[in-house]
């Protein structure tokens, strides 16, 4: 399951895991014990594993919405320090700027991503998601904080943060004992 789970993360998220915005998720925390980034693919994990057990059910979901939902639903916190005076108006206004994240990073509009998003701390926002992919993220996010709380990581190890490449610098060539120059050949 956890290759099925990789290969679809990859296969509808790989723009957004590439995104400058998700790169920068990994700086900022998130409820005081890890980087948005690592949440979000907690989130996504967790709403993969749900989406298998509700095909048990012969439950359609929404696979690509479900992933670009749960990879976005937290972006809009990133810069919460400078953008939102207190936690309530963060808890208000992310899933907004979440939003145009995600809008900007798909070039499309899509009611389904978007109402979940929108509507993922349900219940603290006043209306229920109206899609299965939006209970399936509400109820993942929940799950996710939650482990996250008690010190599991739904997201260890994986990763997709880039690593910085080692910058290459000219190769020096010093001056051999006697003088002698290591380019010229004998």
């Amino acid at each position: 399951m956890k290759e099925d789970i990789r290969r679809l993360l990859e296969e509808y998220g790989e723009e957004i895991l590439e995104s400058e915005e998700f790169q920068k998720a990994y700086q900022q925390k998130h409820h005081k014990i890890m980087t948005v980034a690592d949440h979000s693919l907690g989130v996504a994990i967790i709403s993969l594993k749900i989406c298998r057990l509700l095909e048990k059910l012969h439950i359609d979901i929404h696979e690509r919405e479900l992933i670009i939902s749960a990879l976005c639903h937290d972006l809009g916190i990133l810069g919460r320090d400078e953008k939102y005076k207190n936690n309530l108006e963060c808890c208000n206004q992310h899933p907004r700027d979440s939003i145009d994240i995600v809008r900007s990073l798909t070039g499309e509009e899509n009611r389904r991503v978007e109402d979940s998003i929108r509507r993922h701390m349900w219940p603290l926002t006043l209306h229920p998601p109206k899609y299965r992919e939006g209970f399936i993220l509400t109820a993942a996010d929940k799950i996710s904080s939650a482990m996250e709380r008690m010190g599991k990581s739904p997201a260890a190890g994986v990763s997709y943060k880039k690593k910085k490449r080692p910058v290459k610098t000219p190769e020096r060539k010093l001056p051999l004992p006697g003088g002698g120059n290591p380019s010229e050949k004998e």
